[in-house]
């Protein structure tokens, strides 16, 4: 953005007045003037709260301008620098759906905030609008982009959102996600007051560029006038009149189904195009193993007999992979391997074709490079999968960042995935319903056995699923698993000496959730959600007949429970309908899922304190240095047990880290590393936005697909809520394992449901257990047997039943 040069004369005159009055008498009765608080605005020297879509100004393919993302010459940084949190931003296409944000007021001495008005209805409006240069709406297709178009309707204080004071600033806190890939004026009215009872007034360039003035500079202008457009807009309703207006400010929320979505197609294409390599999950033939002969030969006995009647079986199938390797043995390494698109932005096309245009009306076409769009390798791809809107031009938009406009990934490798198969054994699954359990014999049905696809959390793996797999076999169920990206069987061996690199499971959770690259920790999760896509597709393309692959349901844990929404909005949002029924999931069960990653995550009493760790070490503040000595030196004393697990030192030296700063009364420190925490968690929600689950679950809701969850909400006493991922959260109300549930529209229940006549969609919660109770007895052994029992009666009912028989530990 170029600079803005403002100049602003302020000229005043005394007067003699009546009464024989001197200069002197004036200013000895004239009580002193305090100035007036303002909002900060001043976007020519940098000054300016964010979300903002002035950083949309002269994008160069569509995404966010980020201060410094490009040098003077315009061309932007290395894909690796991307890993810088703020850079990171630079690759979206919009701003964040939940995340808390702020708009910054500047305040004389001795005046600050008054906190009711900051939180008072009518100080903070935010109206949903449509935006110039729009995808979808043919009115404002032909209005600048940039400008405020039109008025669609505001957002409802209280419902939509609250406010509150924040230091110096006003907080705008969403109570429900804004809608991916729309757009809303943020507006501050005369009703924000200061501790004076003043109203805060404008900046002076915002006071400038919202009036009729005439200005000089295109800067000027075009700030002018995209003020002008977003006032016009909110006004046009008749509820708030420009003199209400202290400050306006657009922001679209980036997309976050493009991409998923066009890699559907791209698996459902790949059935017909040769080009595109279709998964089929292959199942060979191997001596018959029980899940229980597994169990023991890794040392677990005491077991229920039932795993002796459940089949193992190893298979595998082949998916795209669209991270990229590393040529490295350091997280760093990681840096530049997260999505590249397959084709040029068709904004980058654009801009270069209007730099050429241009040098050709100034006579200077020898200026002009020919080579600029040549074509690339994946040109027939990209034109025959995007019916001819998108190129590949490899001298143009080299970061190929994936966008609402450029939403094709370019497919790294081919990777051979393992696939855990497990399956009913009748003589002995058929003893144990009719003896044990009072149940009638099962057979095989014609069609073969229903299938669950199962998928695991962060750090765990595939085999760690088994542990439902008895409860399921005795329902009837045959299961398919595979582990996650850089997890399990599938970590990464840079060198090819037999040995991982990376891997989730066995090393540190970095490798997956990786904080010091925010873009490869969001395109895991995507990758995650893509793999269960090909791995639903190629169930129809299995050589085993026995399962019945047109009748699938869905069990996830943890992250494997954050992943579901993404993969089964995909999965269950109609494409066409020779090819829906290959995709369908037909019912979902969740286990200590949650929504808003970035809040949880730093709030989880498992997790947060090495999150929050590894943020202040990477921060490049003085605090940073302090905490890196402290590691080396005080830690050590009380830590140093945890020394060759970096993920546990970490853990147990910040808590006492900040303990020790509390204690010795440095407020402006634990201040600085809180403001560190809270602008880490707004880079990292907007980045990891595309990936989380809050972003797919009113999409969910409204295809109706029935979903079970269940969280662990403790009882106020000795049995502490989920520890991992916290039911909520304190500095975000979107995120947590309970507004995921809400916004999936799930019916708290505690007691047995139905059968009813359609599938209905549950919450139980559960005042014992631990995170990974529905595997594990350790923390309970009776909510396990309870958690696994609701979940294998809601499947086989399809949604339309659900038996919850210890009441004692659940609540409503």
């Amino acid at each position: 953005m170029k600079k803005m040069l403002l100049s602003l004369a302020i000229t005043a005159a005394l007067a003699g007045c009546g009464g024989g009055e001197t200069l002197e008498d004036v200013k000895n009765d004239t009580p002193p003037v305090i100035p007036s608080a303002t909002v900060k605005f001043d976007p020519a020297n940098g000054v300016i709260s964010v979300p903002n879509d002035l950083l949309m100004s002269g994008t160069k393919d569509g995404t966010l301008n980020i201060p410094k993302e490009l040098d003077d010459n315009g061309v932007s940084i290395t894909r690796a620098e991307y890993a810088n949190p703020s850079f990171a931003l630079g690759a979206l296409d919009g701003w964040s759906s939940q995340v808390p944000y702020k708009v910054d007021i500047s305040f004389p001495a001795n005046v600050s905030l008054d906190e009711s008005s900051a939180g008072a209805p009518g100080s903070v409006r935010i109206f949903e609008v449509i935006m110039g240069a729009s995808l979808t709406d043919a009115d404002c297709a032909a209005v600048p982009a940039g400008a405020g178009c039109k008025l669609l309707g505001e957002l409802t204080f209280g419902v939509d959102f609250i406010t509150k004071a924040n230091g110096n600033a006003v907080a705008i806190i969403p109570l429900k996600p804004f809608k991916a890939g729309s757009s809303y004026i943020n507006v501050l009215t005369t009703e924000l007051k200061d501790s004076l009872g003043r109203s805060i007034e404008p900046s002076s360039t915002y006071g400038l560029v919202s009036e009729e003035t005439p200005l000089i500079t295109e800067s000027q202008l075009a700030l002018q006038g995209v003020v002008n457009s977003y006032e016009n807009v909110v006004t046009s309703g008749g509820t708030i009149s420009k003199d209400d207006i202290i400050f306006s400010g657009a922001m679209t929320i980036q997309s976050v189904g493009p991409v998923l979505g066009t890699i559907k197609k791209l698996l459902a294409a790949s059935l017909q195009n040769p080009a595109l390599p279709t998964p089929m999950v292959q199942i060979p033939e191997q001596p018959l193993l029980t899940v229980e002969q597994v169990f023991a030969s890794q040392g677990v006995t005491g077991l229920s007999p039932a795993f002796a009647g459940v089949q193992y079986q190893k298979g595998s199938v082949t998916l795209p992979m669209y991270l990229s390797q590393p040529e490295g043995k350091e997280i760093s390494n990681l840096a530049d391997t997260y999505w590249q698109g397959m084709c040029s932005s068709p904004v980058a096309v654009l801009n270069q074709q209007a730099a050429d245009q241009a040098l050709r009306e100034a006579g200077k076409e020898d200026e002009i490079d020919p080579t600029m769009f040549d074509v690339g390798p994946y040109e027939p791809l990209c034109q025959g999968l995007s019916e001819r809107r998108l190129h590949d031009y490899p001298k143009i938009d080299i970061t190929r960042h994936l966008t609402k406009y450029n939403p094709i990934p370019k497919v790294q490798s081919q990777q051979e995935v393992p696939v855990q198969i497990t399956k009913p054994i009748l003589p002995v699954i058929n003893f144990i319903r009719t003896q044990s359990l009072g149940m009638s014999a099962l057979e095989m049905p014609a069609g073969g056995w229903p299938v669950v696809i199962m998928q695991h959390g962060i750090t765990s793996k595939k085999e760690d699923m088994l542990a439902l797999t008895a409860s399921l076999a005795i329902q009837g169920f045959a299961t398919v698993a595979i582990d996650h990206p850089v997890h399990g069987e599938r970590g990464i061996d840079v060198d090819d000496d037999g040995i991982d690199d990376f891997n989730a499971s066995t090393g540190s959770v970095l490798a997956y959730m990786n904080l010091q690259s925010l873009l490869v920790a969001r395109d895991n999760l995507r990758q995650s959600a893509a793999d269960l896509l090909g791995l639903r597709l190629g169930l129809n393309l299995t050589n085993d007949t026995s399962l019945n692959t047109q009748d699938v349901s869905f069990i996830g844990h943890s992250l494997g429970a954050v992943v579901a929404p993404a993969f089964i909005a995909q999965a269950n949002t109609p494409l066409d309908e020779q090819v829906d029924g290959l995709f369908k999931v037909n019912t979902v069960a969740l286990a200590s899922g949650g929504g808003g990653i970035a809040s949880f995550l730093l709030e989880s009493a498992s997790f947060g304190p090495f999150v929050q760790g590894s943020v202040l070490l990477a921060a490049g503040t003085a605090e940073s240095a302090e905490f890196a000595t402290y590691l080396q030196t005080d830690a050590v004393s009380n830590c140093g047990v945890f020394a060759e697990n970096q993920q546990a030192y970490v853990s147990c030296a910040y808590p006492e880290y900040i303990t020790s700063l509390t204690v010795a009364g440095e407020t402006a420190k634990t201040a600085k590393i809180q403001g560190v925490m809270t602008q880490f968690a707004f880079a990292a929600q907007t980045v990891l936005d595309s990936g989380d689950p809050t972003n797919y679950a009113t999409s969910l809701n409204a295809l109706g697909t029935p979903v079970y969850m269940n969280v662990v909400v403790g009882d106020g006493a000795g049995n502490l809520p989920d520890q991992v991922i916290p039911p909520t959260t304190v500095n975000n109300p979107i995120a947590g394992s309970l507004t995921l549930a809400r916004l999936m529209g799930l019916s708290t229940v505690a007691t047995t449901q139905g059968p009813n006549a359609e599938p209905s969609s549950y919450l139980v919660k559960f005042t014992d257990g631990g995170h990974s109770s529905v595997l594990s007895p350790q923390a309970s052994a009776a909510v396990t047997t309870e958690m696994q029992l609701q979940i294998a009666t809601y499947l086989v009912t399809r949604g339309r039943a659900l038996s919850i028989q210890n009441t004692e530990i659940v609540t409503d």
